[in-house]
């Protein structure tokens, strides 16, 4: 896994972006195929956690690349 997150190092933010973006795609498709075998990634709802409001849809908008 070192070895592989480190030949990335260098790659621009569009091709991080279009990878996170595909993983999280088949991701979705997986547990949509097969809910009963997905884990449940755990979530704080906005602004009930340490991060400000605002945070959310900045993050969003830095991974669909709308900001």
């Amino acid at each position: 896994m070192i070895l592989r997150i480190m030949s990335r190092r260098f790659e621009s933010w569009a091709v991080i972006q279009a990878r996170m973006i595909r993983e999280t795609e088949v991701y979705l498709e997986e547990a949509l195929r097969d809910p009963e075998q997905q884990i449940v990634i755990p979530a704080i709802p906005v602004g009930s956690g340490r991060f400000p409001r605002g945070y959310a849809h900045e993050f969003w908008a830095r991974v669909l690349g709308t900001s």
